[in-house]
């Protein structure tokens, strides 16, 4: 007889209330264990971590060194409470300790899945301050406030604890259930409870394989260039061959690609937050640039001509509070609510990203080894491995993707309102000042405000015509864009006028023979068909370039019936200009002394049409109406869509489509409203 059937005999014979006292002493020392763990996590989270927190240690990371351990305490508490419940004596104790655990699965795994995964910067952590006298000195006299209670040395104890417990719940099951019989109606439900608990230790192993494998490809997009370039050798350039291979080959159509219509779609949505975040965080950075702008224009104070002196008293007062109180807090809460959460946000995407780019390359090399083991009926090792990663590294996305991008939509919505938020603060702020301004304002008068109101804006009328006058004088002509019509002599010198089409909209090139153009541009049609021989994109010369543009934007070019009139125009005197506005001013029944201009040179300077952000040290930004100085009109291929220009300082490389001359007299280089 064996060792296995002679316990099996003494089991038959052993006595039933001696196996009911070990079940009890097991569900009495689940219970107690789950108590003791929870009182030391509290001791933990409370007076260690308070301790710290209030002695403000410098580069103390608290938040990495206690992890989620709130979350952990939260689940064991609830856990405990349940599991007291069900401490009844009844026979129906066992399936209710089951259910509890069963009911707690989700949760279990989610809070200790956070805490397991973290463990490992945990110890990383713990072994930095241990090398940091002033840091270890302060965590060795915080863990001393709590010896008394545990006589535990170091703050290792405490934090290994959870790791620890998540791997008992099993074992305690399993000891409940050897001493219980299998006729009992709790044994079936104490078996299932027992396999919860162990799916739970080998999902969150999983997890944690899965993180690593993240981590890793997370860390080589920081490698730096002469690592990257360390990291080159045969093995790496024939990867590279290969998977640029299986791409060209999914391009051409000669292999299908691997479809998920499920991670496409969680990549699609993904692409299309990230671009969101960070087109509301370029808008936010331009308006707190707008506003800091604002701030530092200087407003006319000097009403002595259109109000009495207590009105202008009043406006001074009101300007004095809006520019140094209620403008300066705006900004202030703009920057720390809306700016820098969205710089955060913005900054969570690189990971993703990263995984993103090395899912594609995974799937490409997948794609070769499951086409290779089709064909051979094998495949190597290591070929087995990189199975294995792709599989890995797509599992992780599928899991981890969609919570991210919900994540990331909650807090994008949390920050538009709260823009919501203090817009209607800085609107109530302002009204605010407004009524208490005006309050002081109408006692003191002794006719009503409509009638102020109506004196100031007949005086006002009459400076703003004065202005116009002057103004419409300087810019008679609409600001026209030169370099375009640089561009389209260019092409009629080449190319029939019939050829010619100008661009009515602009055009993002998505595909690397597309072109990007803008509205207005001129193009030559050099052939009405794509490579497949489609009619809805042309093949056009743009003057520098060739490529491929969207049909559907493009109209023949109409060449101006009276092109000297312009010309005349622009090379008439500001006398002529003088007298037609003069014209005009009569007939507007303005006073009629004429006024005296004097005579003024036209000339251009060349200015900023858009916007431009640089998109590497080789360019310029350009912001709209900004003075722009000409160095080069020509790339360094002698190419003239790209100008080189110095504009506030900075040298670089813009669009020269960007760019525009507008007239200006005398020594003015520019103008504003």
């Amino acid at each position: 007889m064996d060792d296995s059937s002679y316990y099996e005999e003494i089991g038959k014979y052993s006595s039933p209330g001696k196996m009911e006292q070990k079940q009890m002493k097991a569900i009495e020392e689940l219970i107690t264990s789950e108590e003791r763990y929870l009182t030391l996590l509290q001791l933990c989270a409370t007076d260690i971590r308070n301790h710290l927190q209030s002695k403000q240690v410098p580069d103390l990371d608290l938040e990495g060194l206690f992890g989620n351990i709130d979350d952990v305490i939260l689940v064991s508490s609830n856990l405990l409470k349940h599991l007291e419940d069900t401490a009844t004596g009844n026979s129906d104790q066992l399936l209710l300790i089951s259910n509890v655990f069963l009911t707690f699965k989700q949760e279990l795994e989610d809070a200790y899945k956070g805490y397991c995964v973290n463990y490992d910067n945990i110890l990383l952590l713990e072994s930095i301050y241990k090398k940091n006298e002033n840091i270890l000195k302060e965590i060795t006299e915080s863990v001393k406030t709590v010896k008394s209670h545990t006589g535990a040395m170091t703050l290792t104890f405490y934090l290994v604890m959870p790791v620890q417990r998540i791997l008992k719940y099993p074992l305690l099951l399993e000891t409940i259930m050897k001493n219980t019989p299998q006729s009992d109606e709790g044994y079936e439900a104490l078996e299932k409870a027992t396999k919860a608990m162990q799916e739970v230790n080998i999902n969150i192993n999983e997890y944690k394989g899965l993180k690593e494998v993240a981590n890793k490809y997370i860390r080589a997009e920081h490698l730096s260039i002469m690592d990257s370039i360390c990291r080159i050798n045969p093995h790496s350039i024939s990867k590279k061959a290969s998977r640029l291979s299986q791409a060209i080959k999914h391009e051409t159509g000669i292999l299908p690609k691997t479809k998920d219509k499920d991670y496409d779609g969680m990549v699609k949505l993904f692409n299309i937050i990230e671009k969101d975040v960070s087109t509301l965080k370029k808008n936010a950075q331009h308006y707190l640039t707008n506003v800091e702008h604002f701030q530092q224009l200087n407003p006319c104070q000097d009403f002595s001509d259109l109000v009495d002196e207590h009105v202008a008293a009043c406006y001074r007062g009101f300007i004095e509070k809006l520019y140094q109180q209620v403008i300066p807090e705006f900004k202030r809460r703009y920057k720390s609510i809306i700016c820098e959460p969205l710089c955060v946000l913005a900054s969570l995407f690189s990971g993703p990203q990263q995984l993103v780019r090395k899912h594609k390359d995974k799937m490409l090399d997948y794609e070769q080894i499951q086409e290779k083991i089709k064909q051979e009926g094998d495949a190597s090792y290591d070929e087995k491995t990189a199975v294995k990663t792709y599989e890995t590294l797509h599992s992780l996305l599928l899991t981890e993707l969609p919570r991210f991008n919900r994540i990331v939509l909650q807090l994008q919505e949390q920050i538009l309102q709260a823009i919501i938020n203090i817009y209607r603060d800085l609107a109530n702020n302002v009204l605010e000042l407004i009524n208490q301004y005006l309050h002081e304002f109408l006692p003191n008068h002794e006719y009503n405000s409509q009638q102020q109101t109506v004196e100031t804006l007949e005086k006002s009328t009459v400076k703003l015509e004065e202005f116009s006058q002057i103004f419409e004088s300087i810019m008679e002509q609409i600001i026209e864009q030169p370099l375009n019509q640089e561009k389209l002599n260019v092409l009629l010198k080449k190319y029939n006028s019939s050829k010619i089409y100008q661009v009515t909209s602009n055009i993002s090139g998505s595909k690397d023979l597309d072109l990007t153009l803008q509205m207005g541009d001129f193009v030559a049609i050099l052939q009405s068909t794509d490579t497949k021989g489609k009619a809805n994109r042309w093949l056009v010369d743009s003057g520098g370039r060739r490529g491929f543009v969207p049909a559907g934007k493009l109209s023949p070019y109409q060449p101006e019936k009276e092109p000297g009139g312009n010309k005349d125009l622009l090379g008439s005197s500001l006398a002529d200009i003088g007298d037609e506005t003069n014209s005009r001013r009569r007939s507007c029944h303005l006073p009629e002394t004429p006024l005296s201009l004097p005579p003024r040179t036209m000339r251009y300077q060349v200015i900023a049409a858009y916007h431009f952000a640089a998109r590497g040290p080789h360019e310029a930004n350009l912001q709209p109406g900004e003075a722009v100085t000409i160095l080069e009109a020509h790339d360094k291929r002698g190419s003239t869509e790209w100008y080189l220009v110095e504009v506030n300082g900075q040298k670089g490389y813009v669009p020269s489509n960007y760019l525009t001359k507008v007239p200006v007299t005398g020594g003015r280089n520019s103008f504003a409203l």
